[in-house]
């Protein structure tokens, strides 16, 4: 029979003891929280967040706008949380106290640390709510960031704004939703920028690097992204992963090919890679989109 488990009112009805320990940058408050056993209710958060366990529950119940994921959160297990839902959290802890790691961030993160990631299809995107699980990608640059709230193992700011713009990048690319329902650049009047397209169309599988696609428009990097964005409404990064997708896509819906391989023949990783891209950018699982 399977195990019901705890609703809300079967928690202790009270806020849990927290000691919270944290520290500041540009746009991002970093804390680390030590907690009890709790129950509580956010009316509309007003910060974008990311809330890593680093001891783990027992049982843990989180409410996301009425969307309930119902499972104990693992240490280094993420959960993201976007600016603007209802959220409940409720959970029981292994020991008396668990902490958790908390990175809440308005949405000038990206403009302050990741500036290449913006784009107009990028400002019309949103952070995508995803439960408590394992992202091995980013755990180990929360678990890093974690350091710099404690005077002992700190490195200094610097350090610090090295980690968030690395997890600025991260979120960017496996987090954020970017609407899909614009139809991919055309050729423009800048034969610049025309080169560098043409460049990806025959390279996109490949592990191309903006350096790669600056040489082959005869531009700088850093000159190339901004004629590129202006040209096409994308950075060069969000073309190609863009490109990438609409290639895998056209193999999920066309052939019977293992998803591994289309990820592999899309420029992607892994299988890995693929699906959290898709989830990202698309709200849906390979398995979804092949059954389209």
């Amino acid at each position: 029979m399977k195990r019901k488990f705890p609703t809300i009112g079967d928690y202790h009805r009270r806020a849990p003891e927290i000691r919270v320990e944290a520290a500041e940058w540009s746009a991002v408050r970093c804390s680390v929280l030590i907690e009890g056993s709790g129950d509580i209710h956010f009316a509309r958060v007003d910060r974008n967040a990311l809330v890593m366990t680093l001891d783990g529950t027992s049982a843990h119940l989180t409410r996301m706008d009425g969307i309930d994921d119902e499972s104990p959160s693992q240490p280094g297990q993420i959960c993201i949380i976007p600016r603007g839902v209802d959220l409940h959290l409720a959970w029981t802890n292994r020991d008396i106290l668990q902490k958790t790691l908390m990175v809440e961030f308005d949405d000038s993160l990206f403009a302050t640390y990741a500036p290449e990631v913006l784009s107009e299809a990028f400002s019309e995107g949103h952070l995508i709510a995803q439960p408590f699980a394992a992202r091995p990608t980013l755990a180990p640059l929360l678990r890093l960031l974690s350091h710099e709230v404690n005077t002992d193992l700190r490195r200094g700011r610097l350090f610090g704004d090295t980690l968030i713009r690395l997890i600025a990048l991260e979120v960017s690319a496996a987090s954020w939703s970017i609407p899909s329902h614009a139809p991919p650049p055309r050729h423009g009047p800048d034969p610049r920028v025309n080169r560098a397209l043409d460049y990806v169309e025959a390279n996109f599988a490949e592990d191309v690097s903006l350096i790669d696609i600056a040489a082959a428009a005869g531009l700088s990097p850093t000159h190339l992204t901004g004629v590129f964005r202006r040209e096409t409404g994308m950075t060069p990064y969000s073309y190609v992963i863009n490109r990438r997708l609409r290639h895998a896509v056209q193999l999920l819906r066309s052939s019977d090919m293992p998803i591994a391989q289309v990820a592999l023949d899309a420029g992607f990783a892994d299988q890995q890679h693929l699906t959290r891209m898709i989830r990202a950018r698309l709200r849906k699982t390979p398995k979804e989109v092949r059954q389209e």
